[in-house]
């Protein structure tokens, strides 16, 4: 069993559904454990009667850990949502002890193939990070954003992975915003150096895993049948980072970065075609439940 968590909302409840839909695609023993920021949320994954998930809603976290709620007023939903992560691994650990490992993945991530890959390497750590890979004259965004991309963070249940979700935690209580400042921002920049000093923290050196829009940039797309290949190694999963709905016929395919046309025709232009139908069938079940949904 590979466990999964993920963070969904009313902005991110069609990105959510489009993760979960690849995963039961492309790995036939998993649970998805989702934590829902928003009652009606919740209530229309239920009716969904997802098999392979757990609905678990913020309360629930928040109830565990009230350092957690008090500071909720002082931040955005968004800064939240990164700032609850730490929260939830501790929660899942402590009240699922069937679970063995967790692997938290945002919810704009999409797979493409399996992710054995990803738990071959989970094998050998306590803690797997993936690193942004900025390129060329980006590469000093490592320095505003972090090395690392939190967008995939796995952690099995061990003295060393629980101390480091301990320490995170911390962190990101005490600063998690938004906002760029020297040495800090979001959840990112505090895994910096982090794994320097421990021999069981892994950084994934497989290119497939954790692909975006900035270190796609320069690289061999190929199409092989329904396998799509990143300089010759096969795409485990996109991480659609910066996407943005428009309207029901437009869309911001990335809203900060130019992107290639092979890019766009083997990775983005299926995304949006998925997007629209989950929308609709999003909307004709929870129309009622939902009101108007809100998109990111």
């Amino acid at each position: 069993m590979h466990n999964y968590c993920s963070i969904i909302s009313k902005e991110y409840i069609q990105k959510g559904l489009l993760l979960y839909n690849s995963l039961e695609k492309h790995d036939q023993n998993f649970c998805l454990y989702f934590i829902c920021l928003d009652e009606e949320v919740k209530s229309l994954l239920e009716i969904m009667k997802l098999e392979k998930s757990i609905i678990l809603t913020i309360g629930q976290i928040e109830n565990d850990d009230p350092k957690l709620a008090n500071i909720k007023a002082t931040r955005s939903k968004k800064e939240y949502a990164w700032t609850s992560k730490a929260s939830i691994f501790l929660y899942l650990f402590k009240n699922y002890p069937e679970i063995d490992h967790i692997l938290w993945l945002d919810g704009d991530i999409v797979f493409n193939s399996s992710p054995e890959p990803i738990f071959q390497e989970m094998g050998l750590c306590s803690v797997l990070l993936t690193k942004e890979r900025f390129k060329g004259q980006n590469i000093k965004l490592n320095n505003i954003y972090g090395i690392y991309n939190t967008g995939l963070m796995g952690f099995k249940r061990d003295k060393n992975a629980i101390n480091f979700i301990k320490w995170y935690r911390k962190k990101c209580i005490e600063w998690c915003y938004n906002k760029i400042i020297p040495g800090k921002w979001s959840d990112q920049m505090y895994l910096n150096k982090i794994h320097e000093k421990f021999n069981w923290i892994r950084v994934s050196k497989n290119i497939g895993i954790n692909v975006t829009a900035w270190n796609i940039q320069g690289c061999r797309i190929e199409k092989v049948n329904d396998d799509i290949y990143i300089d010759g190694k096969k795409l485990i999963f996109y991480h659609y980072s910066g996407f943005v709905y428009v309207n029901d016929e437009k869309f911001e395919l990335c809203n900060y970065i130019d992107l290639q046309a092979d890019v766009v025709k083997f990775i983005y232009i299926p995304y949006v075609s998925n997007y629209k139908q989950m929308t609709y069938y999003v909307n004709d079940l929870g129309n009622i439940l939902l009101g108007d949904l809100t998109h990111e």
